[in-house]
């Protein structure tokens, strides 16, 4: 690869160098020439490689097992064992009892006093207002209208009819030849035969009514409006009043008239007065007594107890595995690699070769005396 390098760098220097000398006089030549090429091409080789193939092994490893183990032991013990005693004890005790007192207290006693007071009263006024209203006049009008009647029309029909002309004949009875019966024997005759029906026919007929009618009338009367009128009091209060127009129609409307009327009424008025009275108190007294109470006192007693305690013992076991492990193996393998080798090739390429620059053959001289 290096060889090939350094002829292509010498290759281009001396192209450069050619074109350089274009200026000169000189021509090209086509002469042949031995480059190495590199190429490529397979080839076998022999590597050593690592494999690994599995084998089987065992070891050997100890286990540790806890065993229970069930012991029996006896313990000492202290209880308490209770026992009944009788002790006398003192105590105090309240006993009550009644003592008489007196005591003074104050009591609110109603009594019923007369007293005049103002109220204000309201009263209605009835005044006469005259006012419009409107009233339905009845009249009587004359009108004309139409109306279905009916009748009954005799009207002549034919119809068939069936008739039996028959005739007796004497006939021997079968039963008794010495004996005839008289036997009717039918002949019926279909005819037609008139009759007369009635039918209903309906006509429109004129007829005159009358019909009541109303007109509306303006009239006035004169009506009772009960009007509220408020007087004043002593005391100065400000009173909205309304003061309804009506200017078609008088009405009487009350009017309230407020005069100060006097009454008599009752009011409950208290006074304290006090008063005695006698009554009962409860009052206690300390007494001391006494009496028997049982109690409970308790000595300790030594006691013994057998009781069983399991326990775990450590047992050690040796057993015995079985495992797989990856051993490493050296194995020969032969490989093909491409090898990249320079090869030699014969190459055409053109040379410049230099001439003599007075040569009378050189156009491109740069002496003075070449053409």
């Amino acid at each position: 690869m290096s060889k090939f390098i350094l002829s292509l760098a010498g290759i281009c220097m001396m192209s450069a160098s050619a074109m350089a000398q274009q200026n000169c006089c000189g021509h090209w030549e086509q002469c042949e020439k031995t480059i190495m090429c590199p190429q490529s091409c397979p080839e076998t080789r022999t590597i050593c490689c690592t494999e690994y193939r599995t084998e089987q092994r065992e070891r050997t490893y100890t286990v540790h097992r806890m065993v229970p183990v069930r012991e029996t032991r006896t313990s000492c013990y202290t209880v308490m064992v209770p026992h009944q005693q009788t002790r006398t004890v003192n105590y105090c005790v309240s006993v009550p009892y009644q003592e008489q007192c007196t005591s003074t207290y104050c009591v609110s006693v109603p009594y019923q006093e007369q007293c005049t007071g103002t109220r204000t009263v309201r009263r209605t006024i009835m005044e006469q207002k005259e006012v419009p209203y409107t009233v339905s006049v009845p009249y009587t009008e004359q009108m004309t209208g139409t109306r279905t009647v009916s009748r009954r029309v005799a009207v002549q029909k034919t119809r068939t009819i069936t008739v039996d002309q028959g005739h007796w004949e004497n006939v021997v009875d079968p039963c008794n030849p010495c004996c005839t019966c008289r036997k009717w024997v039918c002949c019926p005759v279909t005819q037609e035969c008139p009759y007369t029906c009635y039918e209903t026919v309906c006509e429109q007929v004129p007829y005159t009514y009358c019909v009541t009618k109303h007109r509306c009338e303006q009239r006035t009367r004169t009506v009772c409006c009960p009007r509220v009128v408020c007087e004043q009091v002593p005391y100065t209060y400000c009173v909205t009043k309304h003061r309804c127009e009506q200017r078609t129609r008088t009405v009487c409307c009350p009017r309230v008239v407020c005069e100060q009327v006097p009454y008599t009424y009752c009011v409950t008025k208290c006074r304290t007065e006090q008063r005695t009275r006698t009554h009962c108190v409860t009052k206690y007294r300390t007494e001391q007594r006494s009496r028997e109470v049982c109690y409970t006192v308790c000595t300790p007693e030594q006691r013994t107890r057998t009781y069983e305690v399991c326990s775990h013992k450590c047992v050690c076991e040796q057993k015995t595995a079985t495992y797989c492990v990856q051993v490493p193996v050296q194995v020969q393998k032969e490989i093909t690699v491409n090898v990249c080798k320079m090869v030699p090739k014969t190459v055409m390429t053109q040379v410049w070769v230099p001439g003599n620059a007075c040569d009378p053959c050189c156009n491109n001289g740069c002496d003075p005396c070449c053409n």
